[in-house]
């Protein structure tokens, strides 16, 4: 058997049978790589060595149900629905430690726990990410004012230092971003297009903010910045639809389009 073979035992008792002696059943379910890869998006579909998945929950909704919470509304302020910028991003500094920070990390760790590689390290560094927004646009801590002669948190935003200071770091994470896009060929088309749009949304952000730096108006970069996270997000929220159906045991499942198979190595006789 292999890896990603998951099973259970019921013991089922009938008095009316052997005197009440009880008749043990061993139920086995085995998942095949494309319903282990849909269920904790792990590359392959090949889980780690173990029977952890066979007693634990599985965290990998906790950790997509976090990233949306936090990226949705980010990414709806970023295109200015109804009065709202990426200012209005303040309002909501708490689910980004809380859902976006605490619970991806959470998650991460628990996929560490269950030997999923490429989701541990996916889910703790969006983790950091979304701490190290908050932090960024927290007014208790005031980054961007102390950019500022005045302590102006806007004035500070403006400042050359901090804009292509973010600017870069955002190039950066678009690095990171396009190689989980390279691991997540071998997910499944859904999980390759969310990395993707996001990849583009990381760099629109960047040139964005590298625009503020120089005095000019970012609103269209960040506008369309907003734009591809939020195409991000629907395939997001359609991967959490694809994970809880699966994880509640419903007869049908949305698809995802598995490439589990895609570049796998070839096996040697």
């Amino acid at each position: 058997m292999h890896d990603n073979e998951l099973g259970n035992q019921t013991t089922l008792t009938n008095p009316t049978l052997h005197g009440g002696s009880p008749i043990g059943r061993q139920i086995s379910v085995t998942l095949t790589p494309e319903q282990f890869e849909q269920l904790y998006l792990q590359p392959g579909g090949i889980g780690g060595k173990g029977d952890l998945s066979k007693r634990f929950g599985n965290p990998t909704p906790l950790g997509i149900a976090g990233f949306l919470l936090s990226l949705t509304p980010l990414s709806i302020y970023l295109m200015n629905f109804g009065q709202t910028t990426a200012t209005s991003a303040t309002a909501i500094i708490g689910a980004f430690y809380a859902l976006g920070g605490v619970c991806m990390i959470l998650a991460g760790l628990l996929e560490w726990v269950l030997g999923n590689t490429f989701p541990f390290f996916v889910f703790t560094t969006f983790g950091g990410y979304w701490i190290a927004f908050a932090i960024l646009n927290d007014p208790m801590i005031g980054v961007a004012a102390a950019f500022s002669a005045t302590g102006s948190a806007s004035e500070g935003a403006a400042n050359p230092l901090f804009a292509e200071g973010v600017a870069v770091y955002l190039v950066i994470w678009g690095v990171l971003v396009f190689i989980y896009m390279i691991g997540s060929l071998r997910t499944n088309v859904v999980f390759v297009i969310l990395f993707f749009t996001l990849d583009v949304a990381f760099f629109l952000l960047a040139a964005g903010y590298f625009r503020i730096g120089e005095g000019r108006d970012p609103t269209s970069l960040l506008r369309a910045g907003g734009a591809f996270a939020f195409v991000t997000t629907l395939c997001g929220w359609w991967i959490m639809l694809a994970l809880v159906l699966g994880s509640t045991g419903f007869p049908f499942s949305v698809p995802l389009g598995d490439l589990s198979g895609f570049l796998a190595k070839k096996k040697t006789v």
